[in-house]
This record gives structure tokens, sequence and C-alpha cells, in this order.
């Protein structure tokens, strides 16, 4: 069976073929840094002899931030003319699909020719599982990866439903808040450590990547929410799992902002979680929904229409709803999973 390669001795040598429809089209409705990332993947994909790159490389030969890569790739997939796989927050397998072929026969089945890197010649499930054991496997460094972690990934995959790239990010959030930790973890610890992570994604329902990385970052605003209650109170603790489901009722369910919290918080000297709750529970029942809800109401005595109608100072608020991100961090190295929780 014959085999055949295009040899070229120098990358500016090749050449690259562009749809019309591309130019004539999609280009004109893009942001420019789209554009430049658009034609910079599609040369890689008609150079089989590059070697892999990264977003970050790829912002760096483009002159752009790596966000903007990740945004060019995302606005290409909504627009359909590409398709992106996370196996990590930075690797991904971009591919290119012919525009005109996609539009003329989306309606049916018509065979699929993928022209790849010999990095990734297939995607088929068992190559994916097997890129997930190997960048979990890099992600460990120093060692290997034990028969038990094996085996609850695989379980993982098959009664979580997870995706393999959902399974890479999660062990990546995990080893990540285990090394912020100042202990050291056994391996028996670092096993019932991910299971306890896993099984809030699962909780939350995650099943991708996508959902994964949504699921993080949300976890982030959670984290930066709690931490500013409790130092507000003066609490230097990680929440408990009720307090945690108290707090997530007010933001959540209420639909409180933090400024309406802040207002409830003032109007106790002690930290009581809930009598804080007892506040912000009646306020929902009377249907309060602003800052100017609270202040125009009539209460009963002068002293509680005194803590009502008084405004809280610039500098106030800057002490309590202006934290610094690094100090929580520390402080509380991760959102739901705590030692009490293992």
């Amino acid at each position: 069976m014959n085999r055949f390669e295009l040899v070229s001795s120098h990358d500016d040598l090749g050449v690259t073929p562009i749809e019309n429809i591309f130019i004539n089209h999609y280009m004109p409705m893009a942001r420019g840094d789209y554009v430049k990332v658009y034609l910079y993947g599609l040369k890689r994909c008609f150079n089989l002899g590059l070697t892999p790159i990264s977003n970050e490389d790829i912002a760096k030969d483009l002159n752009l931030l790596e966000t903007d890569v990740k945004k060019a790739w995302d606005y290409w997939a909504s627009e359909k003319i590409i398709a992106v796989e996370y196996t990590g927050t930075r690797d991904a397998l971009v591919r290119f699909f012919n525009i005109t072929g996609t539009i003329l026969y989306k309606n049916e089945d018509v065979p699929v020719t993928t022209i790849t890197t010999p990095s990734h010649s297939s995607n088929t499930i068992e190559d994916r599982i097997r890129r997930m054991y190997e960048t979990i496997q890099d992600m460990y460094e120093s060692r290997t990866i034990t028969k038990k972690e094996t085996l609850l990934f695989k379980r993982w995959l098959d009664e979580y439903n997870f995706t393999p790239e959902a399974v890479i990010l999660i062990v990546e959030y995990s080893i990540n808040m285990i090394n912020k930790k100042e202990r050291t973890f056994t391996p028996a610890q670092v096993v019932s450590y991910l299971e306890t992570v896993a099984k809030s994604f699962h909780a939350a329902e995650v099943r991708d990547h996508v959902e994964a990385e949504a699921y993080i970052k949300d976890s982030a605003h959670k984290r930066t929410a709690y931490y500013q209650i409790f130092k507000y109170l003066g609490i230097q603790r990680n929440p408990m799992v009720s307090e945690r489901q108290m707090m997530d009722t007010w933001f959540n369910t209420y639909g409180f902002s933090m400024e309406i919290i802040v207002q409830a918080l003032s109007r106790t000297n002690k930290p009581n979680m809930k009598y804080i709750d007892g506040i912000l529970k009646n306020w929902h029942e009377r249907g309060f929904k602003t800052l100017d809800d609270i202040k125009n109401d009539k209460p009963k005595t002068k002293s509680v229409q005194k803590d009502i109608i008084e405004p809280m100072s610039d500098s106030r608020k800057q002490a309590y709803l202006d934290m610094e991100e690094e100090f929580a961090e520390v402080l509380w190295p991760e959102l739901e999973i705590t030692d009490e929780d293992l």
C-alpha cells in the first residue's frame, strides 16, 4: 500500500488553503484577533510536521493574551466551523471543519476524513482515556499512579459518567488544593480527598470539562463570599456544612446581594449566624429586594430606625467588601471540601 507525504524544508514554504466562504462571510463579522487565531490554527492543520503548541505559545507568537486565544476558539466553535476538546485547563484538540461541506451536508450522514497531527492520530474513547491517565501521571511528577487510583478514576467514568477530560480537571483541582495545605497527605488520604471532591462534582451534576470548569469558577465566587461574611463577623475558621448551606440560601434562594447581607451583618455585635439568618429570612418574606427597600422600611422603634437609615461609611465598605484574594486563599484554601468533610 503506497503512502504519500508532502515534504517542505521550512514552514515558510508551506501553503495553507482558505475557503472563500470564510473570507466572504465569516471573516468580516469577526474580531481581527479571532481571525488571526483561526488562520494560525488552520496553518498548523496543513503542516503536520510542526510540534504541538499550547495556547500560551500561540498568544506569544500572535502578540495576544492567552485568554484572547481561548476566546477566539470559543467564538469559532460557536460559529460551528471548529470544535474544541480540552484535555486539561490548557491543552486542547482543535478540529477545523470544511465550512462549505458542513453547510451543504449538515442534515446528511457524510463520511468524515480527519487530518491530524501524529500526536492526535485518533480520538476514540480509548484514546481519550489513555491521554487522561498520561495527563494525570504528569501531574504527579514524583510518583506513579497507584492501582487504587486507577480503579478510582475508572469508577468515576463508569458510575459518575464523567468524561475523561472532566476527570483530568477534577484531579487537577484536587491536587492543587492538596498542595496548598501545610500538612502531608498519605496515599490513602489522597484517594479519600479525590473521592470527596468527585462526589461534590457529581452532586452538582457535572459531567464534562465545560461543566467542571464552570463549577470550579462558581466555587471560587462562593469561597470569596463566605470569606467576606466570616471576616466581617471575626470568625477565622472554615464554615461548617450547615453554615455554607445557610449562606447559599441567602444568595441563591433569597437573591440578596453582598451589600444587603452586610446590612444584616451590621445588626449584631456577636458572630451569630442564626440571628443574621433570621433577619434575612424576614426581609425575604416581606419582599425586600434592594437596599432602598430596607432603608425605606418603617420600624416600630426609633432605635431600629436609626440602624436602618444610617448608611455605611465608605471606609467600612472598603474594609469588608474589597478583601485581598490571596489572603483569602491562604485562610481558606478551598471552598467545598474541608477536613471535616473527609
